[in-house]
């Protein structure tokens, strides 16, 4: 399925509700967008409560330095590709 949007003035625009609907988008939930050459791919990330269970832990896990650990992951791939 193709869907087109217009590029507002502030280089916004709107998602076809069909497209919102395919992918499951709801007010507040998280995309990325992917640039290769000439293209843009859009993906749903998926929250957080989805990902519930899968991943088994063997012990007990400090999460602010799960979480601080992996925005450093996330701080030097967003820096090694140029994107900040």
């Amino acid at each position: 399925m193709i869907w087109t949007a217009k590029v507002t003035s502030k280089g916004q625009i709107t998602l076809p509700k069909g497209l919102r609907e395919r992918l499951g988008l709801r007010p507040g939930s998280r995309v990325v967008f992917k640039v290769e050459d000439d293209r843009i791919t859009l993906e749903r990330l998926p929250d957080v409560l989805s990902l519930y269970g899968a991943f088994a832990v063997s012990e007990p896990q400090d999460w602010k330095k799960v979480r601080e650990a992996t925005m450093d992951i996330v701080a030097a791939e967003t820096a090694k590709e140029g994107l900040e």
